[in-house]
């Protein structure tokens, strides 16, 4: 038979030293809900020390909202000689603010098997419930947002969607708890593809980007990815939050669309002018031309001061849209202002081909002009400049055709001219 020494055995002031060196408050109460014992760390989690609360109701700690519904769990318990497990409560701390505690504890029973107290350990949650809290905080903030936010694996697999992105892609929730259907968050995207690469290099990615919605309607997005990455910056995960921007690009486009065209003609305007001309200088050689012509109408003045402007702005629309019909469709046709027209004519080399296209656009005129009851002749004069050979620049082109055009009025209108210098 084997036989341990005293030495073998803990002794009790080993258990004492071990009680005082734990991290959790250690304790036990009697049947009345007062401290018989409680180890040192009380002082660190509620500022008072074992002396000043031994003797003392447990009570007189909580919280008061939550004091009768604890005290009703204790006594039913200890009726019934139940574990107390997991048991969580608010305590107040000597300086005032809240402690929040976790319990577990184990009834403490007479020679009869009589519950007579508890005793148990108390750990200081406060921080990891603040930590849910804020965390509890921010996923009600996200699950409410009307942003598409989304998390995704290092693979590119979404593994959270939340209730807005759901609605976006038609998808149930039970869709992401199925791992056999995993979906690529951005691997058909290009844009998002290149969003991840750089966030996966440099931590962000922020840009524009589109995404297809339930009906397969592509939608411009405001979208930013972010690489969670591991102490060994190993990809932990990714997130991603994307915003529907249609309204902002709609407006966007109707802004541009206002800066470029003319609101009565909805023909381009002088600034647009301006872009395409500089476009065709820059974008040929020296040897390639284009011709400018510039387009005047006859007497405009007079529709004004005999029918009104009323009809001269309708006049102008009918003449717009009888120019516009006769022009091909990769010329530039634009509205300078008042009753002048531009139009820049690409790839008639031959003189010949760009006469034949000016008497095309006199002969257009012939025709008369119906305005209710009103009906017009109309004709217009056209002066003409050819880049490179009547000027290099916008400045030239426009000054020698606006001359030759003036000079075409002066020999009676209803005509065309080509600069000679």
């Amino acid at each position: 038979m084997n036989h341990r020494t005293d030495e073998e055995h803990p002794t009790l002031e080993f258990f004492r030293v071990l009680v005082e060196h734990v991290s959790d408050w250690i304790w036990q109460i009697n049947k009345n809900g007062e401290f018989v014992y409680s180890n040192s760390i009380v002082e660190d989690i509620l500022g008072y020390s074992p002396e000043e609360i031994n003797g003392k109701s447990m009570f007189l700690f909580i919280k008061e909202e939550e004091k009768k519904q604890v005290a009703e769990i204790i006594n039913e318990s200890l009726a019934q000689n139940r574990t107390l497990h997991n048991m969580d409560f608010t305590m107040i701390h000597r300086d005032g603010f809240e402690v929040f505690i976790e319990t577990n504890g184990k009834p403490v029973l007479n020679e009869d098997g009589v519950g007579i107290g508890y005793r148990g350990i108390h750990r200081d949650i406060t921080a990891w419930k603040k930590n849910q809290d804020q965390k509890q905080q921010l996923l009600d903030i996200i699950e409410a947002s009307p942003d598409f936010i989304a998390t995704a694996d290092s693979l590119g697999n979404t593994t959270y969607l939340n209730p807005s992105a759901r609605d976006f892609l038609g998808l149930q929730e039970e869709t992401l708890d199925d791992n056999s259907t995993l979906i690529p968050l951005w691997k058909s995207n290009q844009d998002q593809k290149i969003g991840a690469n750089i966030a996966l290099e440099k931590g962000i990615w922020k840009g524009e980007t589109v995404l297809s919605n339930s009906y397969g309607k592509e939608i411009p997005m405001s979208q930013t990815i972010v690489s969670h990455k591991t102490d060994q910056q190993n990809i932990h995960f990714f997130s991603t939050i994307a915003r529907d921007i249609s309204d902002r690009k709609a407006y966007e486009s109707i802004i541009k669309h206002q800066a470029l065209y003319d609101t009565l003609t909805e023909l381009p305007n002088r600034r647009y002018l301006h872009k395409k001309i500089a476009e065709l200088i820059d974008g040929r050689a020296k040897k390639d031309s284009f011709a400018l012509l510039f387009i005047d109408i006859d007497n405009f003045k007079q529709i004004n001061d005999t029918l009104g402007h009323h009809y001269g702005d309708i006049a102008l629309k009918l003449i717009s849209s009888r120019i516009k019909g006769a022009v091909r469709e990769h010329d530039f046709l634009c509205r300078l202002g008042g009753d002048e027209f531009i139009l820049l004519v690409d790839g008639c080399y031959e003189l010949d081909d760009l006469n034949n296209y000016a008497q095309r656009l006199i002969d257009i005129f012939k025709h008369p002009f119906r305005m209710d009851q009103h009906i017009c002749m109309i004709t217009c004069s056209i002066g003409i400049s050819i880049y490179p050979e009547h000027g290099s620049d916008e400045k030239s082109l426009m000054r020698k055709a606006d001359k030759i055009m003036y000079e075409t009025k002066r020999n009676g209108k209803n005509g065309y001219s080509i600069s000679e210098e």
